[in-house]
Formats: C-alpha cells, sequence, structure tokens
C-alpha cells in the first residue's frame, strides 16, 4: 500500500551507505510488539513490511529505513516527521497512522500506519485505463479536501502522484507525508513527473505547489500519461544539471486529444501554469470539481 518510488527525488547530495543488508523475513520481530508478515518492497531509503500488531490484534504497514542507512539522520527525520503528522492529524481522505517506534535491530524510527484494502490509483489505472471526466473529478475533489486540511494545518505535502492514493469503494485516501514540508519553506522533495517548476528551482514552496501536483494527477488518469512521460529523471542539461521538462516546457493540451469536456481540461490546465500564482487555490478548484462531477458531496452516501 504504501512505499516509496525510485523516481522520487529531493535534491540531496548521495553517498555511499555501506552494502545493502537483508530486510527483515517472516516472524522476525521488527520492533517489541510487531511481527513481519511480509516485506512489502524495497526503495531506495525504505523498507515498507505488512505488519502484525499484537497490541492491537490487527494487521498494519511499517516504514522504516533500511538498514545501512540507520545512521542517515535526513531520512530519519523526515519519517519521524511523517510519523507525528499521520499521528496527530485525522481526516476521512488521510491515512492514519497508529505509532512511531524504534525497530529491534541497527534502532531507526518505524512508523506504524493503518492496511487499507484497496488498489492504488495508479495501479488501477494500470489494470482498467484512464478515468472517465465525472470520476476524474470527484477524485480530484476529494483530494482538494484533503489538502485544503494539510494546509491549513500549514503543511504543503509536495508528492501528490496516483502512486499516492488508495481508491476505497469511491473514497480516494491520501498516502505518504515523507516529502511534506511548512509553507513557506524550501523543498526539492517530491517525484520528478510531478514537480512543480519551484519544487525544480528549489524556491519556497506555498499551496501551489500541491495544486500543480494535483493537476498533474488529473492530467493523467483522464489521459493515462504524466505530461513529461517522454522525459527521464537522469536527464542532464548542458551544464551536467539535472533537467526539468516543467521549466522549459508547456503543458500540452488535453482537449485537443482526448475529447475531454473543455470545463476539465481548462480547469487541469489553471492548475499546471507555471506562475504559482496564477494557479487557482485549492478552494476554487474544489468547487469546479464538485459541479464538474456533479455529486454534492455533503449529501453523497459514504
Amino acid at each position: 500500500m504504501a512505499g516509496e518510488p525510485s523516481s522520487s527525488y529531493d535534491g540531496e547530495q548521495e553517498r555511499a551507505w555501506g552494502p545493502a543488508q537483508p530486510a527483515a523475513q517472516r516472524d522476525d520481530q521488527l520492533a517489541a510488539g510487531y511481527d513481519v508478515v511480509d516485506h512489502l518492497r524495497r526503495g531506495h531509503r525504505l523498507d515498507v513490511y505488512d505488519l502484525w500488531s499484537v497490541e492491537r490484534s490487527a494487521r498494519c504497514v511499517g516504514k522504516t529505513l533500511r538498514p545501512e542507512r540507520a545512521g542517515d539522520e535526513v531520512a530519519a527525520g523526515r519519517l519521524r516527521t511523517e510519523g507525528m503528522l499521520l499521528e496527530t492529524l485525522t481526516h476521512p481522505h488521510l491515512v492514519r497512522g497508529y505509532e512511531t517506534v524504534l525497530t529491534n535491530e541497527r534502532p531507526r524510527p518505524l512508523v506504524v500506519i493503518e492496511t487499507l484494502p484497496g488498489r492504488t490509483v495508479s495501479y488501477l489505472l494500470g489494470e482498467h485505463g484512464r478515468l472517465g471526466a465525472g470520476d476524474a473529478a470527484m477524485l480530484g475533489a476529494q483530494l482538494c479536501s484533503v489538502l485544503g486540511y494539510l494546509h491549513r494545518h500549514e503543511w504543503v505535502h509536495l508528492d501528490v502522484k496516483p502512486a499516492n492514493v488508495v481508491e476505497l469503494a469511491g473514497r480516494a485516501v491520501l498516502l505518504d507525508l515523507s516529502m511534506a514540508c511548512r509553507l513557506g519553506e524550501r523543498s526539492t522533495g517530491g517525484t520528478f513527473d510531478y514537480l512543480s517548476p519551484e519544487q525544480a528551482r528549489g524556491d519556497p514552496v506555498s499551496e501551489a505547489a500541491d495544486v500543480w501536483g494535483l493537476g498533474i494527477t488529473l492530467y493523467e488518469v483522464v489521459s493515462g500519461r504524466t505530461p513529461w512521460a517522454r522525459h527521464s529523471h537522469r536527464d542532464r542539461g548542458s551544464g551536467g544539471t539535472r533537467r526539468y521538462p516543467q521549466l522549459e516546457e508547456r503543458v500540452p493540451p488535453l482537449r485537443a486529444r482526448w475529447r475531454l469536456p473543455a470545463a476539465l481540461s481548462g480547469l487541469v490546465h489553471d492548475c499546471l501554469d507555471p506562475t504559482p500564482t496564477a494557479r487557482p487555490t485549492v478552494g476554487e478548484l474544489s468547487k469546479r470539481l464538485v459541479a464538474l462531477s456533479g455529486v454534492d458531496p455533503r449529501t453523497a452516501e459514504r
């Protein structure tokens, strides 16, 4: 359910952390009260586990640093921040965090979160193809709800994408606050295809960075791909620095190819204006998406 895509990038200077160490195995006690059911995936920095909580008598998901990165204080700090946010912020469209503990071996933070019995939007796109306009608008409206909540608590998510959204019987649940930062801070954290221009430049970020991420997400769910699918995060410019197409190109138009309603394609492109202050606010975006969805969230059954 939760992981760390290989394309995530945070602008840090990489260093060697030594040989890769094995992940914990089934029936190992990863931390006090948490037994490994399965090792779900290994990312660049993190291991993600299906765990059994002895105290809760229930399955849960655990995210922790890979063993060889136990000394990575930057990644550990981000993980602790994510745990703190998921444990203190509550919203129907945000995954719940239970607690943050230390692993038994090579002590490092372990963020324990609820298991969601659904599939990520990226998985559903791969299995069933792109969404219709109404479903895309409903997805966007629900994400506006949780993003607005985060912003009112002065946090920016910075990694909104289909892989970080789980669908649960028509309810979108946002995952992964590992890149989140305070409003006004500088951050290059995020995933290449979804990174706003201001993130790519390392400028201070505002709510508009999440509006961009939501815009790219909507672009992908209605077209089947991101605007930058032909580019690689390994591309370099003439000076050897990372090349970001979002700093050099405008997003290709949607409606001409996909025959979408003009109101939806126009809304997506408004979200993807290179100038942060020219993008709609989350509140404005929510109203437009709710109108396009044709469903009043105040009366819709959940």
